[in-house]
């Protein structure tokens, strides 16, 4: 019984302590989170990089206030960020118009799968 006491106690103790540094979702470390979760810097450099170069069709209308704000990773909602990116609606949205969006072409094929990659991290 003094076992299973010590057990326990030591138990709420390791449990307790799980969220001391604990990092929030987007910010690093980890899944979800950080160059090894597919999120953090790394993502947001390769957002400056590789993203915007091909948004910048797009941002004369999604570079300020209007959904998805385009105009820099870190206003970028995480649910534009989130993977699977084969299936994220920034790759699917043309799908269903032909390839144009408010009359302006939407991503090609390469295109998508560079955007695609880089929602998943890869």
């Amino acid at each position: 019984m003094v076992a299973l006491r010590s057990s326990v106690v030591a138990l709420f103790f390791l449990l307790g302590a799980c969220d001391v540094g604990e990092v929030p979702p987007g910010s690093g470390g980890g899944p979800g989170g950080g160059p090894d979760g597919g999120t953090g810097g790394t993502q947001a450099q390769t957002f400056d990089s590789v993203i915007k170069p091909l948004v910048t069709r797009c941002t004369s209308c999604h570079g300020t206030t209007q959904a998805p704000n385009l105009g820099s990773y870190s206003v970028l909602d995480a649910k534009y960020r989130t993977p699977p990116g084969a299936s994220n609606i920034l790759v699917t949205k043309g799908d269903a118009t032909n390839g144009t969006h408010e009359g302006i072409q939407y991503f090609s094929a390469s295109e998508k799968t560079t955007i695609a990659n880089w929602i998943d991290g890869k």
